[in-house]
């Protein structure tokens, strides 16, 4: 199945990993029919919010993903440039669902916390994949944020409040990828399914070798951009973990619970 890569890189915190990103996805993402950077060179000033609202990043981003899949008639994965790949994802691509999205860290106390209480889970936006069953789901959403209709531009925080909002089947399914069982979320709304997948396909704190195809790891939690870095090259056992007390590039494991993981 052909599909399409995008990201988004804007702000300094980003243009430094780009190229260590870009190396990496076109090696483990051998069937991508293209990748698509949304940067100051193809995001014009009318289409960037006001820069004082969090997640203001997230509209731009969602327009754009539904304008490529309209236009190429093929699914469209939107990776965060702080997630970096493990495996090929055409596997996940192939789901028989039509909108994919990873899950939030926190189970049902993700962000918003109000929305993952009633559903058990929260969904995050730093991975997903678009076909072009989805586009008038999603272009509800997308109108949602430019209304404000929930007090929010996150991408995030619409999803989830548009499903517990709206009538909505939840059931869970097992997948296989790659040999190994996965435990995905399935939810049915507005004649479309959407899935939701294993917190372990695309993992988050703390990051440790499995059978994930995505690491999304927060920059900060690691000590900044140089450190960061090395995670496409080094071993996991070998840097910090990723966890928000796991810091051992400052010497200091004392508050931190996942330590013994590695042992």
């Amino acid at each position: 199945m052909s599909y399409i890569i995008t990201t988004l890189c804007l702000g300094d915190k980003y243009i430094p990993i780009k190229k260590h990103w870009l190396e990496r996805t076109r090696e483990k993402c051998k069937n991508v029919k293209d990748i698509v950077i949304f940067d100051e060179t193809n995001i014009s000033q009318d289409e960037i919010p006001s820069l004082n609202e969090y997640a203001w990043w997230d509209i731009i981003r969602l327009r754009k993903n539904i304008g490529l899949c309209s236009s190429n008639s093929i699914p469209i994965v939107q990776i965060d440039m702080d997630i970096i790949l493990e495996k090929d994802i055409q596997s996940i691509v192939k789901l028989p669902y039509d909108f994919i999205i990873s899950t939030e860290i926190g189970g049902n106390k993700s962000f918003p916390r109000e929305c993952s209480e009633k559903l058990g889970f929260g969904v995050c936006t730093g991975f997903y994949v678009v076909k072009p069953t989805s586009i008038p789901f999603l272009q509800k959403i997308a109108d949602n944020i430019f209304n404000k209709k929930y007090n929010s531009v996150s991408d995030q925080v619409n999803i989830m409040n548009y499903i517990v909002n709206h009538p909505h089947i939840c059931t869970d399914e097992i997948c296989i990828l790659d040999g190994i069982e996965f435990h995905n979320k399935k939810i049915e709304i507005d004649g479309i399914l959407i899935g939701v997948l294993d917190f372990n396909i695309i993992t988050r704190d703390p990051v440790l070798s499995a059978h994930q195809y995505g690491n999304h790891i927060n920059v900060d939690n690691v000590g900044g951009i140089t450190n960061f870095i090395r995670y496409f090259y080094e071993p996991l056992e070998n840097l910090p973990l990723t966890c928000r007390c796991g810091k051992t590039h400052l010497g200091d494991n004392s508050i931190c619970k996942h330590i013994d993981m590695r042992k």
